[in-house]
């Protein structure tokens, strides 16, 4: 491909990326209060929701050994505009690329806005009862990516999604599209660092404000279906 019709290339998957991102959802209410950066030093009154999530998988001796990301400890805050939820995790997202060089995910996570299982999902995932009532799904992702710029020249690197989802009950599945954020936009609302992978989801979004409680569920990525972690949030 010759120089030009590369750039141009290149250029053409930027620009239908932008575009598709902007359709996925609307923009954030107001600039989060943390910067979404995956580093914990900005943390401040913050609830510690676990310090394991799912399997420890350090402990866990298989063939082939899992070669995942190991989500462990859990914490969460809220303002006015977010709930914002932080996982340490071992190795980092950008440790397990620079030795793999391949995608994956994280897991799931799924909310229950008002923490009644006669509304929202019906869906017991083959015998798994974790999200029964849960009205959102948030899936979470693990990409790689390989650019063009003029500058620059080739760059390849990884980044990690979250993709929001609503119940559907027509379809009786997460069918909604509520929002889609990536690490690597200008201004995101997850982001993977240092100490793990810090996520900001609007409360608009999920039809929450302060004062309410939600039910919050994480399925770790490669965990059995009986080592999910619940827990209750309360918005203060």
């Amino acid at each position: 491909m010759k120089p030009l019709s590369r750039i141009l290339f290149w250029a053409a998957i930027v620009i239908c990326q932008a575009a598709a991102f902007k359709l996925n959802g609307q923009n954030p209410p107001t600039p989060p209060k943390y910067k979404v950066d995956g580093n914990f030093s900005d943390w401040a009154n913050f609830e510690t929701g676990w310090k394991e999530t799912g399997v420890d998988w350090s402990k866990v001796r298989e063939e082939p050994s899992f070669e995942g990301i190991d989500l462990k400890e859990f914490y969460y805050d809220n303002d006015d505009a977010y709930l914002y939820l932080f996982f340490k995790c071992v190795p980092t997202v950008q440790q397990r690329y620079e030795k793999q060089h391949a995608a994956g995910d994280l897991g799931y996570l799924y909310i229950d806005s008002d923490m009644n299982t006669n509304t929202g999902s019906t869906d017991r995932g083959h015998g798994f009862a974790g999200f029964v009532g849960s009205d959102f799904e948030i899936y979470l992702p693990l990409g790689v990516y390989h650019r063009f710029s003029p500058t620059n020249g080739e760059q390849s690197g990884c980044y990690v999604c979250y993709e929001l989802k609503r119940w559907d009950p027509s379809s009786k599945s997460f069918g909604q599209e509520v929002r889609k954020e990536e690490s690597v936009t200008a201004s995101p609302l997850i982001a993977h660092g240092n100490d793990g992978v810090e996520l900001a989801l609007p409360l608009s979004d999920l039809g929450l404000k302060k004062g309410n409680k939600l039910s919050f569920v994480c399925w770790e990525g490669g965990a059995p279906q009986s080592r999910i972690n619940k827990i209750t949030i309360h918005l203060k």
